[in-house]
């Protein structure tokens, strides 16, 4: 064990033998069995985050469900999988999960008082504290449909609910949530109940991402009044007030009082969103300076394509001269940008028109370092009108070897705006979103 006054490491072994490592960190909790394997992450109020167990990797959404990842040979050929477990799968991991926590608690004895705090906290959440847990969040959020890989670990409050344009043929993420922009005395209370869910844990949260899927899109004196909310949470707690102690809901009767909203002030942690290329146009580049100024960082626009007659017909709200001129607008404001491509949207039909006018738009933006462009495989979603416009108009899906052939087409064409300082390339695959 480290020596000071809030230990970082304590080793011990359980009744069954087995060597235990229980390392507090400045945003989390590691329990790593003889060694480093198994390994198991939790937020510091205790709650099961993810897992490296028995060959597979897990990581556990906000509402109790798990998401797992293996490798499996096919044809010889290494390859990932993935899937969300069964309800009593989840349940027996979660069960495991807390056995152990229940053993690590009977060696706790002369262990410092952090580290016992620690693990009564671990110890404290089995599958009914969990799902009591799930019902709380539930309470607090509509679904959240979707975040861009880079801040899958923000804090997202919901300025908004739902689309905007909720009509793209593909998407279902809002289908069923009627759009609505939150006045700020219901983001207020909305913020005040993600920090009571979170407290300490908040720590695991690298940003902050207004969601829902528009948000940005609210008219900017609107826009203004729900970041001044921020603001004022942020300035509240630095004077002092917004502390409580953490219950019996949120880590255990007589832990340490924490202050958990502060870092919700724009300084201490950046501001990302989404919006539809149409809206970016109705602020002025001084709408978004402003908006920079008050902590955005980045804003993410699904381009899918810069092809115009597929996005016709996945009934995008816009064009790739809407897209094109989004990112100059928003560019010219000092903002990062990050453009999302869907590949093998229109299958063969659109293909090669796909990847042509995709290359010409993403060579026209003025992408530099710090800007993203993601490359997200087309997944047919159950319900979405896509499918029954694809059929009828004999579209087949590309096989995997078609995707990548396009990802490859677009990234060997691609000139960027700064050779010297060149935007980042990345994969964004929608079935690994955990919130």
């Amino acid at each position: 064990m480290s020596v000071g006054q809030r230990p970082r490491q304590w080793e011990t072994i359980l009744p069954d033998g087995r060597r235990a490592s229980l390392l507090l960190r400045a945003n989390a909790i590691n329990l790593l069995l003889d060694g480093e394997q198994p390994s198991f992450t939790f937020d510091l109020l205790g709650r099961l985050h993810g897992a490296f167990y028995q060959g597979r990797n897990y990581r556990r959404s906000l509402d109790n469900r798990v998401l797992a990842k293996w490798t499996a040979s096919q044809d010889g050929q290494p390859q990932r999988q993935r899937g969300w477990l069964a309800r009593q799968e989840a349940r027996a991991l979660v069960q495991q999960v807390h056995d152990l926590a229940a053993q690590l608690t009977s060696t706790m004895a002369g262990a410092p008082g952090a580290v016992q705090e620690a693990a009564a906290r671990l110890a404290r959440w089995d599958w009914a504290a969990l799902e009591e847990d799930r019902a709380r969040f539930q309470r607090i959020y509509s679904p959240v449909g979707i975040l861009p890989p880079d801040q899958y670990l923000a804090l997202v409050l919901q300025a908004t609910h739902g689309c905007s344009h909720n009509a793209c043929t593909f998407c279902t993420f809002y289908q069923d949530i009627p759009f609505r922009i939150k006045t700020p005395d219901q983001f207020r209370q909305h913020l005040a109940a993600v920090v009571d869910f979170f407290g300490p844990a908040i720590a695991m949260r690298r940003s902050i991402f207004l969601a829902d899927a528009n948000a940005l899109v609210a008219p900017m004196p609107r826009l203004l009044a729900l970041l001044r909310v921020l603001e004022e949470g942020g300035r509240q707690v630095e004077k002092g007030e917004g502390s409580r102690q953490v219950d019996k809901e949120g880590g255990g009767e007589g832990a340490e009082t924490h202050r958990s909203s502060f870092i919700l002030h724009r300084s201490s942690l950046p501001l990302f969103a989404f919006i539809d290329a149409f809206h970016v146009e109705r602020k002025s580049v001084a709408d978004w300076q402003e908006l920079r100024a008050r902590g955005l960082a980045r804003v993410y626009i699904g381009m899918e394509s810069g092809h115009d007659p597929l996005l016709r017909w996945l009934n995008k709200p816009g064009d790739a001269a809407a897209v094109l001129d989004a990112v100059t607008t928003l560019k010219a404001a000092g903002l990062q940008a990050s453009v999302i491509l869907l590949l093998g949207a229109g299958g063969q039909r659109y293909a090669e028109g796909h990847v042509t006018d995709s290359i010409a738009l993403l060579n026209a933006m003025p992408l530099v370092r710090g800007d993203l462009i993601y490359f997200s495989d087309f997944v047919a979603q159950a319900n979405a009108p896509y499918t029954r416009l694809a059929e009828a108009a004999g579209i087949d899906a590309l096989p995997a070897a078609a995707l990548r052939a396009q990802e490859a087409a677009i990234r060997a064409g691609y000139a960027p705006h700064d050779r010297q300082q060149p935007p980042q390339f990345a994969r964004y695959d929608i079935e690994d979103f955990v919130y």
